[in-house]
C-alpha cells in the first residue's frame, strides 16, 4: 500500500490476544478497541508533524464513524462466540490498524478478528438470525471472511474520506 506521492503508508497497530473469550468478555473488548480508535482519532498516537496534520484533518471523520466501528466489531465478536465456539468460549486475536498516511480509497481503519474454532454453515432457514453479514455490509466500507483449517478470520475496513 502506498501513501502520499512517493511515500509508503504507515500504520499504528493495536493487537489483543485472549486465550479464552466468553460472551461476558465482548463488551470490554469492544470498549477497549473503541477507546483506542478514539484516542488515535484525537491525535494521541501522532508521532510526526505529518501524522498530527493528517489526524487533525481526518480525526473528526473517524470519530463520526465510531458507532459503526463499535457495532460492526461487536457483531463480528458475537459471531465468533456463536459460531466458532458453540460451547461458549475459545481463543480470539484482534488486530486493528489505523493508517496514519495514505490516500482516499485506501483502507484507513482495518480490524481483523481471528478465531481457532470450527465453522458452522448457515442453516437453510435462519429464522430471526443470519443477518450479520448484511449488517457488516451496511456499517463498513468492506469486509471479508476467510475459513481456514485453523479457524476463521473476519476483516473489516473503512476507507479514508476524500
Amino acid at each position: 500500500m502506498t501513501g502520499r506521492a512517493g511515500t509508503e503508508a504507515r500504520s499504528v497497530v493495536h493487537e489483543v490476544a485472549h486465550d479464552v473469550v466468553r460472551a461476558a468478555d465482548l463488551r470490554a473488548l469492544r470498549t477497549g478497541l473503541v477507546d483506542w480508535v478514539r484516542a488515535m482519532a484525537e491525535g494521541a498516537g501522532a508521532t510526526t508533524r505529518e501524522h498530527a496534520e493528517d489526524t487533525a484533518a481526518h480525526g473528526t471523520a473517524l470519530t463520526e464513524r465510531l458507532e459503526d466501528v463499535a457495532t460492526a466489531f461487536y457483531e463480528a465478536l458475537t459471531n465468533v462466540v456463536d459460531h466458532a465456539y458453540p460451547e461458549g468460549a475459545g481463543p480470539v486475536r484482534v488486530t486493528a490498524r489505523l493508517a496514519v498516511t495514505g490516500a482516499p480509497g485506501q483502507p484507513w481503519l482495518q480490524i481483523e478478528i481471528s478465531d481457532r474454532g470450527g465453522w458452522r454453515p448457515p442453516p437453510a432457514d435462519p429464522g430471526h438470525r443470519g443477518r450479520g453479514l448484511l449488517l457488516l455490509s451496511g456499517l463498513t466500507d468492506g469486509h471479508d471472511l476467510q475459513h481456514e483449517t485453523e479457524g476463521t478470520r473476519v476483516r473489516l475496513w473503512w476507507h479514508r474520506p476524500p
